[in-house]
């Protein structure tokens, strides 16, 4: 079996593709196979393994990485991955639609796979996923996630964007957000309780007493078998191995979309003020925090810590064995390998070492392979003649956020 690599042509193809021209081959492009090259060491099967995910990804929440755990469990099994029709993400900020999915290929009688970015509106997903399908998201603490989200999205979000060329843009923000924030707009998603506003909830209003929110998350905490928490991501992938059916081997990662970090701890008063005017996560992250927990607490406490040993072990062997060394710039990574830049923040990304076997290498490519490129390598089964044709049309990666 051939290593799993994008021919020069291939992947300059794929990181010049803008939503646009996606868009207009994608209309022709419905009925293709989705079914792509094994991973060496695994049997394709002709037919998929009976396992049915949709994975609401969070912005800034480390859900990258669980996307390409998913992405690679969805590959082993030939899973049928619901894509969007526009770009790589489903049509967002607007809330989630039948009409934004692209449809079923030629010989597939339902989706198994739902992880591209989404506002969630449970009703239409639904009517896309086969019933009693596995619901999966994840949170992060509200502080580090508004944080995130402020600076990789600081030139796309319109509320931001006025402050782009400010020297402390986050601070003047949160001092006169009135001044910037426009809750009309729904591009300002992310503006404020992003979390809440992935997750199909009204983020825009003003500070509310939890007891007002609960029948909102009640109603989450039905639709999703598991939120996983990003400070206890490991234990999250051991509940969600169980959940899944997988074998740990498939839950190996590293973390993908890792912004370069820079600067001091925040202040305690900007703490303070992300708090609060990111009120409703806050709430959100305590209610599923604790609900967490009891989940960890009936996995059994002796149970996790023995598997988390074992867990370690595995990760640490897979680093020593994938990767030539820490995270590294744009500057330092092929193209094939180079995560999407916002501008505003620098992504970094891994090099593989160099004496890998045809096993190894693909293996530790998928690890390690950026979301838009894997998102596209699984899209595009394209032959040689069609790329080349496409290639030829100018088009923006910019809008591929």
């Amino acid at each position: 079996e051939m290593p799993f690599t994008f021919p020069p042509e291939r992947y300059l193809f794929i990181l010049l593709l803008g939503p646009k021209l996606l868009s207009l081959h994608r209309k022709n492009a419905s009925t293709r196979s989705l079914a792509v090259q094994q991973p060496q060491g695994k049997t394709g099967l002709e037919e998929p393994v009976g396992l049915n995910v949709v994975f609401l990804k969070t912005h800034k929440t480390g859900s990258s990485t669980v996307q390409n755990i998913l992405f690679r469990a969805g590959e082993r099994r030939n899973l049928t991955v619901a894509f969007p029709l526009y770009s790589y993400q489903f049509a967002y900020p607007e809330a989630f639609s039948r009409t934004f999915v692209e449809d079923l290929p030629t010989g597939a009688t339902h989706f198994n796979l739902l992880c591209s970015h989404m506002r969630l509106a449970v009703g239409e997903v639904q009517v896309v996923m086969p019933p009693h399908s596995i619901f999966l998201t994840i949170l992060r603490h509200p502080v580090q996630t508004f944080e995130s989200v402020f600076h990789y999205y600081l030139n796309v979000v319109p509320a931001f964007q006025m402050l782009a060329n400010h020297s402390r843009p986050l601070v003047a923000f949160l001092e006169a957000s009135a001044r910037y924030y426009d809750a009309r707009d729904a591009s300002n998603g992310l503006a404020k309780n992003p979390m809440a506003f992935d997750l199909g909830l009204n983020a825009s209003q003003e500070e509310a007493p939890s007891g007002r929110w609960l029948g909102e998350l009640e109603r989450l905490n039905g639709t999703f078998q598991l939120v996983m928490i990003v400070e206890h991501f490991d234990e999250s992938l051991l509940l969600a191995r169980e959940l899944l059916g997988l074998d740990m081997e498939e839950l190996v990662y590293v973390r993908l979309n890792v912004r370069h970090k820079e600067g001091e701890p925040l202040p305690k008063a900007l703490v303070q003020k992300i708090q609060a005017w990111n009120w409703l996560d806050m709430q959100i992250y305590r209610f599923f925090q604790g609900i967490f927990w009891h989940k960890v607490e009936r996995y059994g406490y002796m149970r996790m810590k023995r598997e988390l040993d074992v867990f370690h072990a595995l990760l640490r062997e897979t680093g020593a064995r994938c990767l030539s060394g820490e995270p590294v710039g744009p500057e330092r990574m092929t193209d094939e390998l180079r995560p999407w830049q916002p501008g505003s923040v620098t992504i970094l990304g891994y090099s593989l070492k160099q004496n890998l076997t045809y096993a190894q290498y693909n293996g530790c490519f998928r690890i390690i392979l950026p979301e838009l490129q894997y998102h596209a390598y699984l899209y595009y089964r394209l032959d040689a003649t069609t790329e080349k044709a496409l290639c030829l049309v100018p088009c923006s990666f910019t809008y591929c956020r």
